[in-house]
């Protein structure tokens, strides 16, 4: 059972571990420099996650809208699904994340400048693009695969 999901979504896991490089690498070229940071910066990281996460959402209806169609329900059936599915949710979850940190820089003093919260939102934001940027590939596939079915 494990062994079938670890390879049901090594694409999740692969994209993962690049995003773990990634960061160590941004870390160590010292990317992640902002010091300070006033609340229009919060509020325009609070605005480019809405939308990401907007369009996240979007994408996860269009996975349940496409779950009647017969392909999909046996692929889903088959557990070969989650790996669409879990780059969404992981997409979302590093939006939610990087969300929430901006409201509570846009709101609280506290949050504003401080330097592990900033780096948390751009952490967040650098995450949610890169699996943003794969279940948007995922949609593509899998509208492709129904088109191949009619």
């Amino acid at each position: 059972m494990k062994k079938n999901y670890l390879r049901r979504n090594k694409w999740n896991i692969l994209l993962f571990i690049f995003y773990g490089l990634l960061l160590l690498w941004l870390y160590r070229e010292n990317h992640f420099s902002i010091t300070e940071a006033d609340k229009s910066y919060h509020l325009n990281l609070l605005t480019i996650n809405s939308i990401f996460v907007g369009f996240l959402f979007t994408s996860l209806g269009i996975m349940a809208g496409f779950a009647d169609k017969k392909i999909i329900a046996s692929l889903d059936k088959a557990g070969y699904m989650d790996n669409y599915y879990n780059s969404i949710y992981t997409g979302l979850f590093f939006h939610v994340i990087s969300t929430v940190l901006s409201a509570l820089g846009v709101t609280i003093e506290f949050f504003t400048n401080n330097e592990y919260v900033l780096i948390a939102q751009q952490v967040t934001l650098i995450g949610g693009i890169l699996f943003f940027v794969k279940a948007v590939w995922n949609i593509f596939k899998i509208i492709g695969k129904i088109r191949r079915s009619l």
